[in-house]
């Protein structure tokens, strides 16, 4: 028995921040805000507060790159501490990434 699938599409949405663009699409689309599972780029939506880091080589701030969130459904979501959101960022000027969660 497989048990819980989750399909997962890329839509693009005109809208950098991410909880208004979660809204907008969950406006459009017949699911909840919630069956959003991230983005790319953008505004991070923090669960926490703001710990936008600075790349520890050439130190401005690095970008977003994506923001995972663990999904709906407890048996196939990514684990990020439960209701979790996990942070990907890099230094556009050097290449140096990071990565951290919230929960």
């Amino acid at each position: 028995m497989l048990g819980s699938v989750r399909a997962v599409s890329l839509v693009h949405v005109d809208e950098p921040d991410y909880d208004k663009a979660s809204e907008e699409w969950s406006a459009r689309n017949a699911h909840s805000a919630s069956s959003v599972l991230g983005h790319f780029g953008g505004r991070p939506a923090w669960i926490q507060g703001d710990e936008t880091p600075s790349c520890l080589s050439c130190a401005p701030p690095m970008s977003l790159v994506v923001q995972l969130e663990e999904g709906p459904d407890h048996s196939t979501a990514m684990n990020f501490g439960g209701c979790g959101g996990a942070y990907a960022f890099a230094c556009e000027l050097c290449g140096r990434a990071k990565f951290l969660w919230q929960c």
